[in-house]
């Protein structure tokens, strides 16, 4: 779909300046893509391409894109062609027309299947409760950034990184537009199941401490239940209800000292994990070929 995909590009930017670059990012995709866009950045110097040392991520690869990138407006959107080009001189003119840092598109009727679609419905509502942030299912990756938001997201120093609802928590002055989404024009998506719900957890995990706080009440609450529990016990060694000695403190010490582990650890490990991920300092994403860019570029961040 490359060839098809810069062609629209082009067609559409051509509409807006003459001034711009694509960059095309490889996150290690197992065809030929690496090929394919070196075959095309030969052919046009304003094509780039950068190419992973290995599968990072789509949010590192949005990253590696952004962080390359030196137009004063930048349009992220994915290769499969279901964010169609066409709409990309309407988010610029959104932008000029009501100055605004960022337009989203909206996808009004998606295109994707139905457990896709109900998947991203139950994501958007927990990160919701979760966050207390009010998101919007229709929206993703595809949009217009100004170059003070492309610049102020790829300073923020997170390794634990997502782009949608980072970006969302910066401010700036939001517009969005309402556009077609396209079925996928060729292949199937390399998101599994897990995939996403990895992601999804990372995004609710990195955004939020909410689920810090639900571990707490959660321990707590089993604590509570543990003591009414126990009140219950002492009340039916009294009638006769329960003549196993040692019942009533084996339960009580079980379910209490349980609780209180369970939410005392959720704790510790959501913190800890954290702070071992981003004080071993590695590079988020490691770039092994890169074409058509200056060679003061870093090959890795």
């Amino acid at each position: 779909m490359l060839d098809e995909l810069v062609h629209r590009i082009k067609e559409s930017i051509e509409t807006v300046t003459s001034e711009y670059e694509i960059i095309l990012v490889n996150d290690c995709s197992p065809d030929n893509s690496w090929e394919k866009i070196s075959q095309i950045c030969a052919q046009d110097n304003k094509v780039k391409g950068i190419n992973f040392s290995r599968n990072f991520g789509q949010p590192y690869a949005i990253t590696a894109g952004l962080s390359y990138s030196s137009g004063d407006w930048v349009a992220v959107l994915d290769c499969d062609l279901q964010n169609r080009p066409e709409e990309i001189p309407r988010l610029f003119k959104k932008a000029i027309e009501d100055d605004l840092d960022i337009v989203y598109a909206c996808r009004v009727e998606r295109a994707d299947k139905y457990l896709k679609r109900m998947s991203s419905a139950v994501f958007h509502k927990v990160y919701n409760y979760l966050s207390g942030l009010n998101t919007n299912k229709e929206i993703a990756e595809f949009g217009l950034y100004k170059r003070i938001v492309v610049d102020t997201y790829c300073k923020i120093p997170e390794c634990a990184r997502t782009f949608v609802e980072l970006v969302q928590t910066l401010g700036f002055r939001v517009g969005m537009i309402e556009v077609e989404h396209a079925e996928r024009a060729e292949g199937v998506s390399s998101y599994t199941l897990g995939s996403l719900l990895a992601l999804s957890f990372n995004a609710m995990i990195s955004n939020t401490n909410k689920p810090l706080q639900l571990a707490v009440t959660l321990g707590f609450g089993m604590s509570f239940f543990s003591l009414l529990l126990n009140i219950l016990n002492v009340f039916a060694g009294f009638v006769g209800w329960n003549e196993i000695a040692g019942y009533t403190t084996t339960i009580f010490s079980i379910w209490f000292v349980g609780g209180l582990l369970l939410g005392m650890m959720g704790i510790l490990g959501l913190y800890i994990g954290k702070i071992f991920d981003q004080v071993k300092g590695r590079p988020i994403y490691i770039i092994r070929d890169s074409l058509n860019f200056d060679n003061e570029k870093n090959s890795e961040k």
